[in-house]
């Protein structure tokens, strides 16, 4: 015999209607403010942004720590075809004359997921890139292929504030 009844009652287990409704209501508003965050590339965006523009500032801190000439290339495009790549001038001296030419890659500290080479820096899916590409001299400034300063330059991330490059300091921002 059970002695755990109370004047007559048995005390039964499980949840009422009315949390099982709360419950309910709470899922709903979570699943509407969250299932978008799923197919939103926000994320990607920034991230692609972020690892662009650090891939410029190691660029133009190579080019004044070994005193070369340092090209930063920027092939437009969306996902995959979207890449930056570092390269550098070894043939030209700081204070020769002819035009830039980049050719040995600048491996970079923290190389893109996916990328071929390890001086690049991939689009994720979804990610546009455009904009200019750069020359970075022994000064640290933006230059031209012929060695004549720059004017402001900039690359563009998709959803993302561009990335400019001022041409007398190449200060990046």
């Amino acid at each position: 015999m059970n002695h755990h009844l109370h004047a007559g009652r048995r005390r039964e287990s499980g949840f009422t209607l009315i949390e099982l409704i709360i419950v309910m209501i709470l899922v709903g508003v979570l699943a509407v403010a969250a299932i978008p965050r799923f197919f939103d590339r926000t994320f990607d965006e920034r991230g692609f942004h972020d690892a662009v523009k650090a891939a410029v500032q190691h660029a133009r801190r190579v080019a004044v720590a070994s005193r070369r000439f340092v090209c930063v290339t920027t092939t437009a495009g969306t996902g995959a075809f979207a890449v930056v790549s570092i390269s550098m001038d070894t043939t030209l001296p700081e204070g020769a004359a002819g035009n830039v030419s980049c050719t040995t890659s600048v491996p970079l500290a923290a190389p893109g997921r996916g990328c071929a080479a390890s001086n690049e820096v991939c689009a994720p899916a979804g990610v546009a890139l455009g904009g200019d590409s750069v020359i970075f001299d022994p000064l640290g400034r933006s230059v031209t292929a012929t060695r004549a300063l720059a004017g402001v330059l900039a690359i563009t991330v998709s959803n993302s504030p561009n990335i400019t490059i001022q041409p007398e300091t190449g200060w990046v921002q």
